[in-house]
């Protein structure tokens, strides 16, 4: 026999399920009940927005990384001159270029990955593939972006998030009117 509630094998004297504590009834108990997971669209929108705000947290926090390199750069660019005299003539202008190029570049991230969450929060159709782009960057900004990039994965390339992200985009952009 098997409970009507929770589907779990009772014993045929039971009286009651053993796991959920239902009232054993003998004219249903002879088959088992089909329990069905609960997997429904609120569980991937969760997952989408969650994985939105955590591309957007990781955009600010790859924002302010980004802003204390351009800071280091000023700081190589205007060395006082004790410092630069030890130092090859070229060397502190040569740093503070590639060190302005490098934060620029990080903000150019940050920028990026701030919109993906963005993008996927408001169920952008070009959101998902772009936080994808951004998910593999994010691979290699260990520990976190690497959590966050392999969630994404999960997120965005399973077959359920991708019929779910595909359908609400699609009734996104016709309630928009875009």
């Amino acid at each position: 026999m098997f409970c009507t509630h929770c589907g779990t094998e009772v014993q045929s004297h039971a009286r009651f399920c053993g796991k959920c504590g239902q009232e054993i009834t003998t004219a249903v108990a002879a088959s088992p009940v089909q329990v069905q997971p609960r997997k429904t669209e609120h569980d991937m929108n969760m997952h989408v927005n969650i994985l939105g705000w955590l591309l957007i947290g990781s955009g600010i926090l790859t924002a302010i990384g980004g802003t204390i390199v351009l800071f280091a750069s000023q700081v190589f660019r205007h060395l006082p001159m004790p410092m630069a005299r030890e130092m090859p003539m070229g060397l502190p202008p040569f740093v503070a270029w590639i060190t302005s190029v490098i934060g620029l570049a990080i903000l150019a991230l940050a920028a990026a990955t701030t919109a993906a969450g963005v993008g996927l929060i408001q169920y952008r159709s070009w959101a998902r593939t772009f936080a994808i782009v951004v998910a593999v960057l994010l691979v290699f900004h260990f520990p976190l972006g690497t959590a966050v990039a392999v969630y994404g994965f999960w997120v965005l390339l399973s077959q359920e998030g991708q019929e779910y992200y595909r359908s609400r985009s699609e009734s996104t952009m016709t309630a928009s009117g875009t």
